[in-house]
């Protein structure tokens, strides 16, 4: 039981930093369509330096950001999860129903942060860069896979709940 107490610090502080790292960000893009000035902020969208905000940027932006925000929640229903299970409620309908919101907003969250992006970078160079690499932790093929295994998980708990529920009407 030790283990489960240090993911729950570990995912107190990943979310803590998260949201700071996403609310310097915001500063920052803040601060540069407030003066206009991006010499201090280096952005880079597919490996391409971004040196104005257009509006199509703007949209991008706002997207990632839905996206980071969507990830930073699906920490904190992971760490509500984590909650649960060290108050031992397995197999409840809010642990269910906690896997199937991790699943889906880690879902949607890599597709908020990744596509956006790369879409911006096919109009703005008007080349497609495909590459093939390992799945890696940052990948979005990892992230789906994480995020289907979630939503799996959800209704693997589901059947478990309704089996535990039929054990205790048979005794």
């Amino acid at each position: 039981m030790k283990k489960i107490y240090q993911l729950k610090t570990i995912l107190d502080i990943v979310i803590v930093f998260s949201m700071i790292i996403m609310f310097v960000s915001l500063l920052g893009l803040l601060y540069y369509l407030v003066t206009g000035n991006m010499n201090k902020i280096n952005v880079t969208i597919i490996d391409q330096k971004i040196d104005h905000i257009d509006s199509i940027l703007a949209v991008v932006i706002v997207l990632i950001s839905i996206g980071y925000g969507l990830f930073i929640y699906s920490l904190y229903q992971l760490k509500k999860l984590v909650d649960l299970f060290v108050r031992k409620e397995f197999f409840t309908d809010l642990s269910v129903k906690t896997l199937r919101v991790i699943g889906v907003s880690m879902l949607f969250s890599s597709f908020f942060m990744v596509l956006p992006a790369y879409i911006y970078g096919v109009l703005n160079s008007a080349t497609i860069h495909l590459t093939m690499k390992m799945i890696s932790p940052e990948s979005m093929v990892f992230s789906i896979i994480i995020s289907l295994f979630f939503i799996i998980l959800s209704s693997i708990f589901k059947e478990a709940k309704m089996l535990k529920e039929e054990n205790e009407l048979v005794i």
